[in-house]
């Protein structure tokens, strides 16, 4: 199963932090991670040139393997993520969007920017894309093969 996580928490990772980069960032790929590593270091990641940059890439990384572990427990204990890929895919999107942004976002020393609904409904959207569906069908194929 290690090797199943370590796979798809590449792939996820990857997948966001370039939908990062080039969606919501503009192409600024030491601003995105700059930004994720200002969540540890502060407003002093955004001076911290390439060390905090590979930081951030390094927490980036970090998330997307905790969300996928967590997926790939879970995902035998609860039926309904068996048995519906594509919604599950959309619950869980969203689901790492509310921890990120009311848990963990929060918690950190990131600098909050007001609220925005469009920019919401925007992150959630690539949560899903880019982390929900790669986690589900990659957890389903994992567990399909396993127990066949």
């Amino acid at each position: 199963m290690l090797k199943a996580i370590l796979k798809t928490g590449l792939i996820t990772g990857t997948m966001d932090g370039l939908a990062a980069v080039v969606i919501l960032a503009k192409m600024n790929f030491t601003g995105v991670f700059q930004y994720v590593a200002s969540g540890f270091f502060g407003k002093a990641a955004f001076e911290g040139g390439t060390a905090t940059t590979i930081a951030g890439v390094g927490f980036h990384y970090f998330n997307a393997f905790a969300f996928t572990a967590f997926y790939f427990v879970i995902y035998p204990r609860l039926a309904f993520l068996q048995k519906l890929m594509l919604v599950s895919a959309l619950v869980y999107g969203i689901f790492v969007w509310c921890v990120m942004n009311l848990i963990v976002v929060p918690m950190s020393n990131v600098t909050l920017a007001p609220f925005s609904w469009s920019r919401a409904l925007l992150n959630m959207a690539i949560l899903v894309v880019c982390i929900g569906l790669p986690i589900s069908y990659f957890t389903n194929k994992y567990y399909a093969l396993k127990n066949s």
